[in-house]
């Protein structure tokens, strides 16, 4: 066995000093490529731990062993500075490094720091990335509908009964291209004729493969914790996380350690096991653990085969104001502004404005932010981190400059978030200075509303820009003018001899620019008692120009999975109240009912009931109420109308993705994520309304309902439709009346014997089982059939006469 050391790990002789140079000019001009090289495959241990591999080695004349960058990296060694990957390097030149070469059997035995180690890595992301399913979508529309109608006062009825109805609509038209969508409100009550409202007017389409989403018309404008958004008309271009929901966008902690001997690692977030792995001997790092919010601790466990344990622990602070390393956030987006939407005087103004938002992660705990926008005379941008303080909180600060008609501001903004002591702390101080204005004040001040002041702009699709002539700011412009100051702080926590009970105290300070003042503290506690009863109390005072005091006291008993009573009462300004409500939740199953009941008696006194009911086709709820002197009646109906594959379907109201099943045949039953929805209809389709869009959702069907004479190549489907979008879910259902079972004997009566091979004419195969049947396909009126089975043969001829929706059989066919 030789025995070599890199010069690092040890000490030159005097009689190698002495022989140095001689032995310098006899190798001089000597290279690598020039000296007489052996080839070696061998068996490698590392720090004496077999890494159980076989790694291609040069050995070079003079004994000195080398090997390429890629085969050390390969082994977990580092090789120093960036390398090509097909150099050779020297195994004396790696630092630290001994080596011992066993000629006999092959072997290699290296001892390295473990810091010239690379650790082997586990990405607890990795897998999830890699299964990302790409979104799908199909060809379709969608209009919910809220229909909500009441009548007068019942004590006062004439001949008209008649107080008003309203009808919310939000329709949309997908496609794989985007979706296409238009919402409005129309209004009429006995006083006012009929108005229709439009909402919104927009197309959207999302690239999933680059995370960004492209608008055009009504949008809300991107922004941060320090600026103000504002409605327009218009087109946007913004980065959408959302489209992967698998992504994790907030840093992650990498926490490892070193294996001494082959070992298991177990990684515990919060006491909670995420990762078990086992590990060969050598260090190893686990990244990206999965967090929750705020603070914690990650703890790693190495587990030896002897049963030894080393525990690390490693508190972190995670927190969705931070980006990961490399990863941006960002919208941008330019229009008309809008003003007074859902009104009667909503419209757009001709002056054209525009924003800019950015996030950026630098760091682990470094996030910076940005923010421009300009337009209406209007200039404003500003700058702003957000910091991580170790593993306690993180601390986030911007400041904003604008300059508008000549006048000019500024705006800081500052605000921490902490666990520390077993408190959850979060504050935040805003301030602005000077003549300091936004898109949300300057595009104010551009049109000055009173309820008839401006026209009104009818119709579903209308995007004609109006400005209405002032030469006046007024009211509306002082209103939408930044908060002077804003502060905000919040505290809570688990009491320390009461595990059951936490608390929160919260304090709101607010100055408009008027210079109207509020100052509102609050303090809540809460309890939970035995089976599953909880107590609650909140008071509060406002310490500005309201000058108010207020307190409530309730508590809760469940009387089952989804019901429950609620006592409560309140005492303030407005006097004192009691009030008790009875409820039952309505569940998400067809079928399901709720209803509720509530007595409020104090200075107004108000009780009402209400009973709802969920079916196939939507969502209905009719209720009865005393308000005071007063009583009326209501009735809401909320649903949906789907069009999708020359299909008509009804259902409850779709806020994001779903599926129409196509099973094949009616009365199959379907489920999904292993629950039962709903059975096919008279066409073999079903609407399932509750998919989760961009994730994987799984839709299965029962076969046990379908023809005997069925074909199906799989009962279960995996889907991930795009953001309120439909998609197809087919199961290939076939009807096959060409096959039957066919029971075959021997000349002497017995079964033929399970497993023999058998092939008609036509070349179909089939396989024989118990009592000599088999499902034979591809059948004629006349067939002719062979048989091998204990190295005999057999033939046999039979009629078969097709019987759709039913099992034929045939039999017992005689095979001699």
């Amino acid at each position: 066995m030789r025995s070599h050391r890199s010069p690092a790990g040890g000490r030159a002789t005097f009689i190698l000093a002495l022989i140095f140079p001689l032995f310098t000019a006899f190798t001089a001009g000597q290279t690598l490529a020039d000296q007489e090289a052996l080839n070696l495959q061998l068996e490698v241990f590392i720090n004496g731990a077999p890494v159980h591999m076989i790694s291609s080695f040069i050995e070079y004349s003079g004994g000195k062993i080398g090997a390429q960058v890629s085969e050390l990296e390969e082994l977990g060694l580092r090789t120093g500075p960036k390398r090509s990957p097909t150099e050779i390097v020297m195994l004396d030149e790696i630092v630290t490094l001994k080596y011992q070469y066993d000629e006999r059997l092959q072997r290699i035995f290296i001892t390295v720091s473990d810091r010239y180690r690379i650790a082997h890595t586990f990405d607890l992301q990795q897998d999830s990335l890699a299964k990302a399913p790409p979104a799908q979508t199909g060809w379709g529309s969608v209009l919910n509908y809220y229909l909500l109608g009441a009548t007068q006062n019942v004590q006062q009825l004439q001949s008209n009964w008649f107080g008003g109805i309203s009808l919310t609509l939000d329709g949309r038209a997908f496609s794989p291209y985007g979706t296409f969508e238009q919402s409005a409100l129309v209004l009429s009550n006995q006083y006012l004729s009929t108005q229709a409202i439009r909402l919104d007017t927009s197309y959207r389409y999302s690239d999933q493969s680059q995370l960004i989403s492209y608008g055009a018309g009504d949008a809300i404008t991107g922004g941060l914790a320090w600026t103000r958004p504002i409605r327009l008309g218009g087109g946007q271009v913004q980065s959408n996380f959302g489209l992967r929901p698998d992504l994790v966008t907030t840093p992650l902690p990498t926490i490892g350690g070193t294996a001494a001997v082959p070992s298991t690692v177990d990684v515990y977030v919060n006491n909670i096991k995420t990762f078990s792995q086992d590990v060969n001997a050598g260090p190893f790092s686990v990244s990206n653990i999965p967090l929750v919010s705020g603070a914690g601790s990650a703890q790693v466990v190495i587990r030896d085969s002897s049963g030894q344990e080393t525990r690390t622990t490693l508190p972190f602070y995670a927190s969705a104001s931070l980006l990961a390393p490399g990863l941006s956030s960002w919208s941008l987006e330019a229009g008309f502004p809008r003003l007074a939407y859902g009104s009667t005087a909503d419209s757009y103004v001709t002056t054209p404005v525009g924003s800019a938002t950015l996030r950026h992660g630098i760091f682990d705990w470094l996030t910076l932010e940005g923010h421009a926008e300009a337009g209406a005379g209007l200039a404003n941008g500003g700058a702003g981190a957000a910091i991580r303080t170790g593993s306690i909180g993180v601390a986030e600060a911007a400041l904003a400059a604008s300059t508008l008609s000549g006048s000019n501001g500024l705006q800081s903004y500052f605000s921490y978030e902490t666990a520390l002591l077993g408190l959850n702390m979060h504050a935040s101080w805003q301030r602005t200075f000077a003549s300091y204005n936004d898109l949300a004040s300057a595009t104010s001040r551009l049109q000055d509303f009173s309820p008839n002041s401006a026209p009104y702009l009818w119709g579903f699709l209308s995007f004609l820009p109006y400005t209405q002539p002032s030469g006046q700011y007024g009211a509306l412009y002082s209103n939408a003018l930044p908060l002077r100051e804003i502060d905000q702080v919040s505290v809570g926590s688990l009491i320390p001899f009461d595990k059951l009970a936490s608390w929160n105290l919260s304090y709101l300070h607010e100055v408009s620019a008027l210079n109207d003042r509020s100052d509102i503290l609050s303090l809540s506690y809460s309890r939970t008692l035995p089976h599953d009863s909880s107590l609650f109390a909140t008071v509060f005072s406002d310490f500005g120009g309201n000058r108010s005091v207020g307190v409530v006291v309730g508590l809760t008993i469940p009387l089952g999975q989804l019901s429950s009573v609620t006592s409560s009462a309140s005492a303030g300004q407005g006097g004192t109240t009691a009030t008790v409500d009875a409820v039952k939740s309505l569940g998400p199953t067809i079928g399901d009912y709720g209803w509720e009941v509530r007595d409020s008696e104090g200075t107004t006194p108000y009780r009402g009931a209400s009973f709802s009911y969920r079916s196939d086709y939507g969502t209905a709820k009719v209720g009865v109420n005393q308000d005071g002197d007063g009583a009326n009646a209501a009735l809401e109906l909320r649903g949906s109308i789907i069009a999708m594959g020359n299909h008509l379907f009804f259902s409850d109201w779709i806020n994001n993705a779903f599926a129409v099943v196509d099973a094949g045949a009616p009365g199959v039953e379907v489920s999904y994520e292993n629950r039962p929805v709903g059975k096919t209809d008279a066409n073999g389709m079903l609407l399932v309304p509750t998919l989760r869009s961009y994730e994987k959702n799984t839709i299965a069907i029962d076969p046990a309902n379908l023809p005997v004479d069925s074909e199906i190549p799989s009962t279960r489907d995996i889907v991930a439709p795009a953001d309120r979008s439909g998609v197809f879910v087919r199961f290939n259902v076939q009807s096959d009346s060409t096959a039957a079972l066919v029971t075959f004997v021997r000349g002497d009566g017995t079964a033929v014997p399970a497993g023999a091979a058998g092939k008609l004419v036509s070349g179909e195969e089939f396989i024989v089982g118990y009592d000599g049947e088999a499902f034979v396909k591809g059948l004629t009126n006349d067939n002719s059939a062979t048989i091998q089975f204990n190295d005999l043969s057999c033939h046999a001829d039979f009629h078969f006469t097709a019987q759709p929706g039913v099992q034929v059989r045939v039999g017992p066919v005689k095979c001699q």
